[in-house]
């Protein structure tokens, strides 16, 4: 009995559920996982198409994690994301999350549950104005264009008390990818007279490897 108390009791690492032997590191992904992510130290930031900042690549374990966590919604480890993520939030940061135009029960919960957990003021200032297309085989110009206009102002939000002279909206995705729904997101807000920072996100995809094959040059 008290054997499997204590097996209850102990901490987890909230990523992979493998035991750890401190509490205080609970809240982290452990040794093993840290590994398996291969996060920089420091995150990743960029300035194209838009300022970004995210925890790692779009790739390996942390591109499997977080397509599990769009069907799963493991609190514990968008939390422990979460903490490794709010030192690349700016202190000024207002957070908006990108919403979603599916259902409840087919929505992306990510930005959302992302957003409440990075400590910082967290406001729905945006919702969709019509479904778009599935994303994941367009280009970038297509996945721009299918994203015009396809945000609006959350009525009697958009006016919130906020203070927008210190403030910045900071949005919030899980992952970006060309940034064309990042960049229509800005453009409604920017149109409200919000000032925007960037885009923060768990992953960034990198850019495509150049298909540039020097050993299939010829001499002469």
């Amino acid at each position: 009995m008290r054997a499997g108390h204590a097996l209850l009791m102990q901490p987890q690492c909230p990523i992979c559920r493998a035991a750890i032997t401190s509490d205080t590191e609970c809240s982290k992904p452990c040794l093993n996982c840290c590994m398996k992510l291969d996060l920089p130290a420091d995150g990743l930031r960029g300035f194209s198409p838009l300022n970004w900042r995210a925890l790692g690549w779009y790739e390996g374990h942390l591109r499997r994690l977080l397509l599990n966590l769009r069907r799963n919604r493991k609190l514990s480890a968008i939390h422990a994301l979460a903490k490794l993520l709010t030192p690349l939030v700016p202190i000024n940061a207002v957070l908006v999350p990108i919403p979603s135009w599916k259902s409840l029960s087919r929505t992306n919960p990510v930005p959302q549950l992302l957003a409440s957990s990075l400590c910082r003021p967290c406001h729905g200032l945006l919702r969709r104005r019509h479904a778009t297309v599935g994303q994941h085989h367009l280009d970038r110009q297509l996945r721009q264009r299918n994203q015009i206009h396809s945000f609006e102002a959350v009525p009697d939000l958009s006016n919130n008390a906020t203070d927008w002279s210190f403030h910045q909206v900071w949005i919030v995705d899980d992952i970006l990818t060309t940034g064309a729904t990042a960049l229509a997101a800005r453009n409604c807000l920017q149109n409200l007279g919000i000032t925007v920072g960037g885009a923060i996100c768990l992953a960034k995809t990198p850019k495509q490897k150049s298909k540039y094959n020097p050993k299939t040059i010829r001499n002469g």
